[in-house]
């Protein structure tokens, strides 16, 4: 199976972009493939721990039900930075620290790219 990789700019509640990247990664990863999604700008937000609520599937919840199976979660660490995240501890459990030279690998090591922006 192939490497995907989906990048996320959108914030989580603003734009349907959370929930299809949210939709498109999970039958990825149901297909077998590798997928990897890289959140930048206000898509970090996406990522915050403290946006899970317990009655509720916000887009950090289903985020991290994503990484329970498998899919890779990068959140771009300047861009955290610029909106006050701490990123070493305020992201969900598997979300990992990465940085625009790293997207710019990943993007070369994957068999696609699609990107999802307003």
């Amino acid at each position: 199976m192939g490497k995907l990789l989906i990048i996320l700019f959108s914030s989580p509640m603003q734009f349907q972009n959370t929930d299809t990247v949210y939709e498109f990664a999970k039958a990825a990863a149901e297909e077998g493939h590798e997928v990897m999604v890289f959140c930048d700008v206000d898509a970090v937000y996406n990522l915050v721990a403290s946006q899970i609520l317990p009655n509720q599937k916000t887009p950090a919840k289903k985020f991290a039900e994503l990484i329970n199976k498998g899919v890779h979660f990068l959140a771009c660490r300047e861009s955290a930075r610029l909106r006050g995240i701490d990123s070493k501890r305020a992201l969900i459990k598997g979300a990992i620290e990465s940085s625009l030279g790293e997207l710019a690998l990943l993007m070369d090591q994957s068999d696609r790219v699609i990107a999802f922006s307003i």
